[in-house]
């Protein structure tokens, strides 16, 4: 894998503090405020009343050990795409320790706070860290349609297995392909909604999500579809093909998939290959005729065409973000 440079954006204390407030701590190393801790792209935005979008790609300068206390009653949602931290909420610690490069396994939680808790982080010198975190009030849930005792518990720690296409969507999150303004910022919003149903469907299976018609056995076998499709392993099989896979009639699968996904299997396909092809653009550097192979596409024409359609720019200039 072709490792992507990060920009030299060196990160302060007074950075941190700017960005997140002045509740996070530098417990270690004891160093000013301007000098740099990490460096990198570090992100903390507000999508939506209740809904902030937090983002990094960094490069750790010091072994650190910081402490955030978290004070409002909310849902967390992590995706840790790469990283050996060990974190540590309240007095549980976080699977979040996934290797570096090559050897990363990204892995998701989802965190419930209902009381204040602290928050600890220890990192090491010359460590990266690739990470989505998505933090939902309460008034953001009640107006999605949670019910209120979705933050009964004082802390609950749910993990959850991010797919493919979870960890194309951290990676567009983290590195938007398109400029700044409010279209963008809809882009950003959509993903990040996308995220957060994939996680919250593992860790609360019986959310208002799965269609009242749609039996139990049926919402589990589209899960396994979908699993399927975003694995790669159904990329060149027909319907026939992946219905005998799946355990299921065709016309039935197709049905199903549609009533819970409100598109096609095939149109999901393209889409998850699609996203596949962005991912080795920008991880592994392939050339766009590659990535046009991974789509699936035979024209590099028609690759690019889709591409900027659903990217909004063209695969070539994705690739220079490498």
């Amino acid at each position: 894998m072709t490792r992507r440079l990060l920009p030299d954006h060196d990160i302060d204390m007074e950075n941190l503090h700017a960005k997140i407030g002045q509740d996070h701590r530098l417990l270690s190393p004891d160093i000013g405020k301007t000098s740099p801790l990490m460096q990198g792209d570090f992100s903390f935005n507000r999508v939506r009343d209740g809904m902030t979008l937090h983002c990094t790609d960094i490069v750790h300068l010091h072994d650190m050990r910081t402490q955030f206390l978290i004070r409002e009653q909310c849902i967390k949602i992590m995706l840790k795409i790469e990283g050996n931290a060990r974190v540590v909420m309240g007095q549980q610690a976080l699977q979040l320790d996934v290797g570096e490069g090559q050897d990363a396994v990204p892995q998701g939680v989802v965190v419930s706070i209902n009381d204040p808790v602290n928050f600890e982080r220890h990192s090491r010198a010359g460590s990266r860290q690739r990470m989505v975190v998505l933090t939902l009030t309460r008034d953001w849930l009640a107006a999605a349609g949670f019910e209120p005792d979705l933050l009964k518990d004082g802390l609950a720690i749910h993990n959850w297995k991010p797919a493919a296409r979870d960890i194309a969507i951290a990676e567009q999150l983290i590195h938007p392909v398109s400029g700044e303004g409010p279209l963008q910022m809809l882009h950003q919003e959509c993903r990040a909604l996308e995220l957060i149903v994939h996680a919250l469907s593992q860790v609360l299976p019986a959310e208002p999500t799965l269609p009242v018609s749609m039996p139990t056995t049926a919402y589990q076998r589209v899960l396994r579809l979908q699993a399927l499709l975003d694995s790669g392993e159904a990329d060149h099989l027909d319907m026939r093909a992946i219905a005998k896979t799946i355990g299921c009639n065709a016309n039935t699968l197709q049905q199903q998939f549609r009533q819970m996904r409100g598109q096609t299997i095939f149109d999901y396909l393209r889409q998850s290959r699609l996203e596949r092809a962005a991912l080795a653009l920008r991880d592994d550097g392939v050339t766009v005729t590659r990535a046009a192979e991974i789509a699936g596409y035979s024209s590099q024409a028609n690759f690019s065409t889709a591409f900027h359609r659903h990217f909004g720019t063209l695969p070539k200039h994705y690739r220079n973000k490498s």
